[in-house]
């Protein structure tokens, strides 16, 4: 029923809901450099409205408003977007700072890498061969391939320590996955408790969904909201988490992801399948270890492999400042480990005997009589750096090519490297674009998400101006009363 009181009552909604509204308003200033904040906008709205008669007739009156609920400025479709693309852009930055790790390894091209340390051992057998009575010559050869030898050793330990690093990051990352994952299940009572008091738990949401950002940073993930049919008279909502087909959140349980030890003490990812492709730290990570990494690795040892077997061919054949007289007395110049696995980067090392004795550095052809003059030996191998000519691979190969038509070992080596670079700046450009898509991803989230103080200025004006419009009334209604209540005193 319309009274001479429903004008207080309208002026006393309109200062509760543009005081609440200034207070959503403050929130949102307080919030401004809050990551994951999402600004909150003030749903105000008309209150019921009464009926009552008037002139023989139904006369319809509004009774001022009410702040409907506080809504967070978010959009699901830039949201998901903005995780993809951020998915892709970490996934290609571990590979780029990884990759850059191991250019650094290889270190090319400098006085320090591997191809100046063949090129070193190369022109020692050059120099031995110009004197090969030479002890200095021959000193100079053994220190020459002691030190490329340390090389190989130096590439498969780093690389091997490279690879065990990133088997740790796997366990570190799936654990932190993990973490956030329970986190997000706490977060889903307290949000699904608000829901169902009919309270606005916007706050909450922003933290899981920050969540949420964390974990697309080390897997794809997707997020699917829906509607809780228990409810039907209030918005409850059930919230999934899934990274391929694993479902990491389902409401409030969570299956985690597992982890198991293989033979070699590498960490496996239970559950993580169907994942796609080129997205996420964790899946470089693992791609980095078990792919690229030991694919490396299978490079060197097979260079190791490939220079032992050429210089052993050619070396065993020859004899140096003491007569063999039969050939089945060469020495091979390199072997492997006792443990007898076959030459690798890892085991490759100098012949023991050369070590101790460099006169036994073949330079000259087996014969029963000792020339100290004959270099054939040295200048052979010597020729390897440049190549295998078609005389060498009849003399000491059976005709065969031991490079597979590769021109020379160090062409073998440059291969590898040149591949290596090219996988480099493929890492740095795709980096590079992902980055400018998130950046722009993440500017149309702030635009829609983000707090503007130049807004929530106008707004505190806007809202303040209305409080005081609000407070003008209540006095003129106090004043409208106080004439009312004088008009039956007598004076």
């Amino acid at each position: 029923m319309y009274s001479t009181f429903t004008g207080l009552e309208l002026a006393n909604s309109a200062l509760r809901t543009q005081q609440a509204a200034l207070n959503v308003t403050g929130h949102n200033i307080a919030n401004a450099n809050t990551k994951g904040y999402s600004r909150q906008i003030p749903g105000i709205t008309t209150s019921s409205p009464v009926t009552f008669n008037s002139v023989g007739r139904k006369l319809t009156m509004g009774t001022g408003s009410i702040l409907g609920e506080v809504e967070r400025a978010r959009n699901s479709y830039i949201d998901n977007q903005y995780r993809w693309e951020s998915s892709k852009y970490e996934y290609w930055t571990e590979m780029q700072n990884t990759l850059q790790l191991i250019e650094g390894v290889v270190n090319e091209p400098t006085d320090y890498s591997l191809s100046n340390d063949l090129n070193q051992f190369w022109n020692a057998w050059s120099e031995l061969a110009n004197n090969p009575e030479n002890t200095g010559a021959r000193d100079v050869l053994k220190e020459r391939a002691l030190i490329l030898v340390d090389s190989f050793h130096r590439v498969d330990r780093q690389f091997t320590d490279l690879a065990q690093e990133l088997n740790e990051n796997v366990r570190v990352l799936v654990n932190q996955i993990n973490d956030y994952a329970k986190q997000i299940i706490e977060l889903n009572g307290q949000i699904k408790r608000a829901e169902v008091a009919m309270d606005n738990p916007n706050d909450l949401e922003d933290q899981r969904d920050l969540l949420v950002d964390k974990i697309a940073q080390f897997v794809p993930v997707k997020v699917e909201k829906v509607r809780d049919p228990s409810f039907t008279d209030r918005d409850v909502y059930t919230f999934k988490l899934t990274i391929g087909d694993h479902e990491l959140v389902n409401d409030q349980k969570s299956t985690p992801l597992g982890l198991s030890q293989d033979e070699n003490g590498y960490w496996q990812v239970d559950g993580l399948s169907k994942v796609e492709k080129e997205m996420g730290r964790l899946p470089a990570v693992l791609e980095l270890r078990d792919n690229y990494l030991a694919e490396q690795i299978k490079e060197f040892d097979s260079l190791a492999k490939t220079l032992a077997k050429v210089v052993n061919a050619i070396h065993k054949k020859g004899q140096g400042l003491e007569a063999l007289g039969t050939p089945d007395k060469g020495l091979d110049f390199f072997v492997d480990d006792p443990s007898g696995g076959g030459i690798t980067a890892k085991t490759i090392s100098l012949n023991q005997a050369l070590v101790d004795d460099t006169k036994r550095i073949a330079t000259g052809k087996i014969s029963a009589t000792l020339d100290v003059g004959d270099n054939e030996i040295a200048l052979a191998i010597a020729s390897l750096g440049q190549g295998i000519s078609q005389e060498i691979r009849e003399t000491y190969f059976n005709g065969d090519d031991p490079l597979d038509g590769v021109p020379s070992i160090g062409d073998l080596y440059g291969a590898i490297v040149a591949t290596m670079g090219v996988d480099v700046q493929k890492a740095e450009r795709m980096a590079e674009g992902q980055s400018v898509l998130v950046n722009h991803m993440a500017n149309q989230r702030e635009s829609y998400s983000g707090v503007s103080l130049d807004e929530e200025m106008t707004n505190l004006i806007k809202f303040q101006k209305s409080y005081s419009a609000a407070a003008r009334l209540v006095t003129i209604l106090d004043s409208m009363f106080d004439r009312i209540m004088s008009m039956g005193v007598t004076r």
